[in-house]
């Protein structure tokens, strides 16, 4: 789209030529479109903006109508800031010729520079469409992108979308100084992204280019820490320092890694070095806190963290710590007084709307902050072995708001569940004297809190324990006949204790609890059988199904089996719909398509959609959007709690997070690509 291969000669080869032909009006839109390529993406800065601009308007004295300088004039004017006259020449250029992509781009970078946004992605992408084989609109939309995937709160699929056009970028030969600033752009999305290693290998390229050397040492400290490399960490973090000079942010982060290698003096003095450089860090204050509580410091670490809060109320870590020095100190009266502050004054805090990551709408002001600060200090209280349960249940009157109100319910809910199953471990450990029917339904209540092998001790009951409860829970028998009666008794309830805990035992899935019920299935007499195979129905056992109900069914009760295997076994929606693109049988649930058809299929739960349908879904989401609360995502099991949107396609209801899954597919498949085979 614009010159850039020995642009300098160019240059001059170009400014020469206009020196022997002034008239020569051809050499001269060459010479203002090069002006602008040294501008724009060579660091040529302002006065090459005005070159570029100065050549463009000369042509168009003589050729009012040249697109290609008005285009130039409008993007230089642009880059100057001049944004009421660069509209005026890009207007005009566009109506001259709707499909230029050097049109398209230079508007981009309009509505950009003017704060638009949206419209800028929109130019920006016909910019690209136009220009398929050219690296500027990319490049730029790249960042763009990364741009907003910050100021929108970081959604996944706009972080994807930037990776693949700064790839795009460079695949298609981004040069000089701007590829190394893609290069960079990649590296921050690849460590926001997870990707360690590949930020890895594109900070090591840019530390070999002395203009970016400091600040590839500084992200490859960064990455180095994500990755657990604590000692690489702090030496490039000292190598930033010696090449850039000091500064609190970085020694903050020599502190934190130094706190991870168990160094903390040297955290400590790391703090203090940031500290006399900016005495306002509110991070460097926090791991000094948090240093000087390593250090056993627990007053002096108090008080740091409190400084913190005063000046950031929201801060949530030191928050947290302090929680949970409180709890460890078991200072109940301040947990408690915590709780009924922070929900206390939940009501009259502002509601702020915000986008969440997987696209659900969520609050991200103060409201935010301080349910998460409530969490805490519910988290704290859980670690108090005491009856509190009243003091959570009394701060559900203190606000109105039904979403804290059943966080508060739900916690005091768990902490009687919590110290019950205690109680109830405790209990399993003696068996013998603590069976029967009644208690162990609270087991099964309970059974996702008790450990797998305190359910299996508690199976193990033998005639002594039997004939010892006999008596002890009905006295001595007048006769043995009545004592017989009462063994018969306490075998039967033995055998409901039982029965109850094999299916309780289905409460964790692992190869011992099914070992377990397998072995029970098989050797137990009938009734315990039973209940074992129930078991294993639970955890998704078809064959325990059919022959329970084949048993179920000569005592009519084989609709009882299939209750319970749909209760047990509701649809799959644990989120992670899978890919197909190599089973061409399978069929689109909306269109029909088969997938030797299609580029590829999601499948997920009962349902699968084809990548046109996802396209065709993304084009027309607002119109396509389900307004019934109850909708559920056929693939993902989404509802729209959980993200942006649900639609409806055909009668299928398609998550929002599905679709973006889908169309990212071949972007993430380039991204891979590239990244995987990248050589410095």
């Amino acid at each position: 789209m614009y010159p850039h291969d020995k642009l300098d000669w160019q240059l001059s080869r170009l400014e020469s030529r206009l020196e022997s032909v002034p008239d020569d009006v051809s050499s001269r839109l060459q010479l203002a479109t090069a002006a602008l390529s040294k501008a724009w993406f060579h660091d040529g800065g302002e006065v090459w903006f005005n070159r570029a601009l100065t050549q463009a308007r000369r042509v168009i004295q003589n050729d009012p109508s040249s697109q290609g300088a008005l285009t130039v004039a409008g993007a230089a004017l642009v880059g100057l800031g001049r944004t009421e006259p660069a509209a005026r020449y890009l207007d005009e250029a566009l109506r001259l010729d709707p499909e230029s992509g050097a049109v398209h781009l230079a508007l981009g970078a309009l509505h950009r520079h003017l704060g638009e946004a949206h419209q800028a992605v929109r130019e920006l992408e016909i910019a690209c469409r136009l220009g398929s084989d050219s690296w500027e609109p990319h490049g730029i939309l790249g960042e763009l992108l990364w741009d907003r995937h910050q100021s929108l709160g970081g959604p996944a699929r706009l972080l994807e979308r930037a990776q693949y056009h700064l790839v795009r970028s460079l695949q298609l030969g981004a040069t000089g100084a701007f590829k190394a600033n893609l290069i960079y752009v990649l590296g921050i999305t690849c460590l926001h992204g997870g990707r360690f290693s590949d930020a890895d290998k594109l900070f090591r390229t840019l530390r070999e280019d002395p203009q970016h050397r400091a600040r590839a040492q500084y992200y490859l400290g960064l990455v180095a820490y994500q990755m657990g490399r604590h000692e690489n960490a702090v030496l490039y973090l000292r190598q930033h320092i010696r090449a850039a000079g000091e500064s609190a942010r970085v020694w903050t982060r020599v502190a934190m890694a130094s706190l991870q290698l168990g160094e903390v003096v040297k955290a400590r003095e790391a703090c203090n070095r940031a500290l006399a450089l900016d005495p306002g860090d509110l991070q460097a204050r926090f791991v000094l806190a948090t240093a000087l509580l390593e250090e056993g410091r627990v007053d002096d670490a108090s008080k740091g963290f409190r400084e913190v809060l005063q000046d950031a109320p929201d801060h949530l870590a030191a928050f947290r710590e302090l929680v949970t020095i409180r709890s460890r100190a078991r200072d109940k009266r301040w947990l408690v007084s915590a709780l009924r502050a922070e929900v206390g004054v939940f009501d009259r805090l502002p509601r702020t709307a915000g986008a969440a990551p997987g696209g659900a709408a969520h609050d991200k002001g103060p409201r935010a902050a301080t349910r998460a600060r409530i969490e805490s200090t519910l988290a704290g209280l859980a670690e108090l072995d005491e009856a509190l349960e009243t003091d959570i249940l009394d701060a559900m009157e203190l606000t109105t708001d039904e979403g804290v109100r059943l966080l508060l319910w739900n916690a005091a809910i768990d902490h009687v569940s919590a110290r019950r199953a205690d109680a109830l471990a405790r209990g399993l450990e003696s068996p013998g004297r603590m069976y029967g029917a009644s208690m162990a339904h609270e087991v099964l209540a309970l059974s996702h809190r008790l450990e797998p092998r305190s359910l299996v001790g508690g199976l193990q009951i033998g005639d002594d324990d039997l004939r010892r409860a006999a008596v002890d829970r009905h006295g001595p028998a007048r006769d043995v006949g009545t004592h017989r009666g009462h063994v018969d008794d306490e075998r039967r309830e033995a055998r409901a204790w039982q029965a109850l805990l094999l299916i309780a035992a289905a409460a964790h899935d692992t190869d011992g609890t099914r070992t377990l019920l397998v072995r029970w299935a098989a050797e137990a007499d009938a009734d315990l059988a039973f209940a074992a195979r129930a078991g294993l129905v639970i955890l998704g056992d078809e064959d325990a199904a059919s022959t329970l109900r084949r048993l179920a069914r000569s005592r009519g009760a084989a609709h009882l089996v299939d209750a319970l295997q749909r209760a047990a076994i509701p649809p799959r929606a644990d989120g992670a719909p899978r890919i197909v693109t190599d089973e061409p049988d399978r069929v689109c649930s909306t269109c029909g398509r088969r997938g030797g058809e299609v580029h590829h299929l999601v499948v997920g739960n009962d349902a699968a959609v084809c990548d046109q349908c996802m396209t065709a879904i993304a084009r027309s989401r607002r119109e396509l959007t389900a307004e019934d609360p109850e909708a559920r995502c056929r693939l993902t099991g989404d509802t729209n709690v959980d993200v942006r949107a649900v639609y409806s396609f055909h009668g299928v209801f398609v998550s929002s997070r599905a679709v973006d899954w889908s169309l990212g597919l071949r972007e993430r498949e380039e991204i891979d690509r590239y990244l995987g085979s990248w050589r410095r």
